[in-house]
């Protein structure tokens, strides 16, 4: 009685802390400090709106694809999964056809789909790359916005390549981090 109550208290907890790293990243960015216009960030907010729900009803998602949005002055982050090529370059032309839209970073895959353990992975090393970025004293966080997916870090942001070298130096030094993509614009 005793080791099936501690069991089932054990698998409560290991939910719990599989859900709190789940739904970490599922936080808006626009929630701390931002140095895009107020208007850029409605901007970006609205193009990944309007992208999710154009993607949504264009693509029909099916069972296994996933496709996560990202935008950041108007130029816009695909990861995730999708069935095949031709529906990842539909994907593509959808978003491009938004108002505002700048550019489109397609980085959907046809791999295999990944499970609950895998997404928590991200989710864990997109904290952690967080916080040592908010943390790092020659980075200026609010510059730079962060998306995991399968272990390869995407930089999105606008700042200096100084800056943005620095920022990729920190990301590669992560353990756990495959690759980092640069999805940026730079200042100077």
């Amino acid at each position: 009685m005793s080791q099936t109550r501690l069991t089932s208290k054990l698998t409560f907890w290991i939910l719990v802390g599989m859900a709190y790293l789940t739904l970490s990243a599922c936080t808006s960015s626009i929630t701390a400090p931002d140095l895009r216009t107020p208007g850029t960030v409605i901007d970006d907010v609205l193009i990944q709106q309007r992208a999710a729900k154009l993607l949504k009803e264009e693509l029909h998602h099916e069972k296994d694809e996933r496709i996560r949005v990202s935008v950041y002055n108007g130029i816009v982050l695909l990861t995730g999964q999708i069935t095949t090529d031709e529906r990842k370059q539909r994907a593509t032309e959808v978003v491009e056809n938004i108002e505002h839209v700048r550019a489109v970073q397609n980085e959907l895959t046809t791999d295999d789909f990944r499970g609950v353990v895998e997404r928590a992975r991200d989710s864990y090393l997109a904290s952690t790359v967080r916080a040592r970025l908010l943390t790092a004293q020659d980075v200026d966080f609010d510059k730079f916005d962060v998306v995991i997916d399968r272990g390869k870090a995407y930089l999105l942001g606008y700042a200096t390549k100084e800056e943005t070298d620095r920022a990729t130096e920190i990301i590669r030094n992560v353990r756990g981090i495959k690759a980092v993509i640069k999805v940026m614009e730079y200042a100077d």
